[in-house]
């Protein structure tokens, strides 16, 4: 017998023992005055949990809802805070750009002190 042939024959030697506990498991839930019982304590079990789950459910509801609004009023302030630095450093750059502007002219006055007729005076 090779390994194929045996790992064939595992399977359907699992496939049938499952079969055959599922077949047993249902008859004792079914036919059982133990498995009525164990049955019905499973289905109130299982209700509880559900329920639970349900109530879980809709607390993450809500909570990603108040999440998603804090989200929105964190991303406003944070566009405002953008557009306030925006402004001041246009503001400051107009006042650098102007300084230059001040300090071109100087030296243009400079130059015109130190040449006469577009030479220098040296």
């Amino acid at each position: 017998m090779n390994d194929h042939e045996h790992h064939d024959n595992n399977f359907f030697s699992g496939l049938v023992l499952g079969a055959l506990l599922g077949a047993g498991f249902f008859w004792f839930l079914t036919s059982t005055e133990e498995g009525k019982k164990v049955k019905k304590q499973l289905k109130e079990k299982s209700q509880d949990t559900l329920d639970n789950l349900s109530d879980i459910v809709a607390e993450l509801e809500e909570k990603g809802e108040e999440f998603n609004q804090r989200a929105k009023e964190i991303q406003v302030e944070l566009e405002e805070k953008a557009s306030d630095i925006k402004e001041e450093v246009v503001e400051e750059a107009k006042e650098g750009l102007s300084q230059i502007e001040k300090l071109r002219e100087r030296g243009r006055k400079a130059v015109k002190f130190f040449t006469r007729n577009g030479k220098p005076l040296a």
